[in-house]
């Protein structure tokens, strides 16, 4: 079994390199950036009414047990 040296990389594969990096942060800011996005709107524009046919996350009375 043959280990690989840590030895100088040459052009071609430092370039490949880099283009997975650049490829990989792409694809976290495409999934991550619009969840981020909408959380950082949701915080600056505070609790609001919720719209028609959505219950608010916060009642006056909490709910009673069984199921009824």
């Amino acid at each position: 079994m043959t280990l690989m040296t840590t030895g100088a990389r040459s052009g071609a594969a430092a370039t490949r390199d880099r283009s997975v990096v650049v490829v990989l942060l792409l694809m976290l800011a495409l999934v991550f950036g619009p969840a981020i996005g909408l959380h950082v709107a949701v915080n600056l524009l505070g609790p609001g009414a919720a719209p028609d046919g959505l219950v608010s996350a916060v009642s006056a009375e909490a709910p009673r047990g069984g199921r009824g």
